[in-house]
């Protein structure tokens, strides 16, 4: 019984359908009597009688009713299964499920997400702006297919690729002494008190080590959200720095940003995926997406 074909099931439900040997026999594009042996052949296996027939009639027994609703169902599932995979293959339905930071999600990516749900507009996205270590996490619990980071993650997990580096600016009030500069080195942070991000985040991460050598005052405080930084730095509590995509989040008439001069500042911005994971059709169209920038 495991061993039903296709075939024969197509053959039971041509004569379900015509309760007529010889059309059910040119709708399977075979002879009438091989579609007799095809339906004896499934009586045979199924140890059961699955239709009366005689000279002029054709029509189910009560077990034939049976397994007719059965097979109907599943040829049902099976047609509707197919259907839902080849939309899938052609990008009219999927899911794409996107983690990057705030600054990043603010809007070069929603720009791109965008672009794609233009051209696919059947593809749902998701988006989570989190912190760097929350994204790794994301991807790695399954949670997330796709991940725009500032960490590449263990190259034993992950595999990255750099998209662009992001310049940083320095963030100050507009009396600052820094404010009316065009370009500041970070050796001229120093003695200056400093407001950090979060350390779970890329910015602490990818800044702290540099900042610290410039010899900045820490203030003590530290925030998640760039809103909370800028209003910090507003109030005189300091300056800080923040990632070039971040600044639409800090756009305050009485703060202002300059781009910090010295390039090993900027910071690496990786397009991020699990190791050996294939992703979906609508994922995999959005990766390339991104890394044709």
């Amino acid at each position: 019984m495991n061993n039903l074909s296709t075939r024969l099931l197509d053959a039971f439900l041509a004569l379900v359908e015509t309760r007529h040997f010889g059309l059910a026999a040119q709708r399977c594009h075979i002879t009438p009597s091989a579609l007799s042996q095809m339906i004896s052949r499934l009586e045979s296996q199924l140890q059961v009688r699955l239709f009366d027939r005689d000279t002029r009639n054709v029509s189910l027994t009560p077990e034939g009713e049976t397994f007719a609703q059965g097979v109907a169902r599943i040829t049902h599932e099976l047609q509707s299964t197919l259907k839902m995979v080849h939309d899938r293959l052609h990008k009219k339905t999927g899911r794409v499920r996107l983690a990057a930071p705030p600054s990043v999600a603010a809007d070069w990516l929603p720009q791109r997400m965008a672009r794609f749900r233009q051209q696919y507009p059947g593809v749902t996205l998701s988006l989570s702006d989190v912190v760097s270590d929350r994204c790794l996490e994301m991807l790695r619990q399954g949670q997330a297919d796709i991940g725009i980071n500032a960490q590449p993650g263990n190259p034993l997990e992950f595999d990255s690729c750099q998209l662009f580096r992001e310049p940083m600016y320095v963030l100050c009030r507009t009396d600052h002494p820094l404010a009316q500069r065009k370009r500041v080195h970070v050796r001229e942070l120093r003695h200056q008190p400093f407001i950090h991000t979060t350390r779970d985040g890329s910015v602490w991460q990818h800044a702290q080590p540099l900042v610290l050598e410039a010899g900045v005052v820490d203030t003590g405080l530290e925030v998640t959200q760039l809103a909370t930084l800028s209003g910090l730095v507003a109030h005189g509590f300091g300056i800080s720095l923040v990632p070039q995509f971040a600044l639409a989040l800090c756009n305050r008439s009485d703060v202002v940003a300059i781009p910090l001069a010295d390039r090993k500042v900027a910071r690496p911005m990786y397009l991020v995926r699990l190791r050996q994971q294939s992703l979906s059709v609508a994922a995999q169209a959005f990766y390339d997406l991104l890394r044709e920038g």
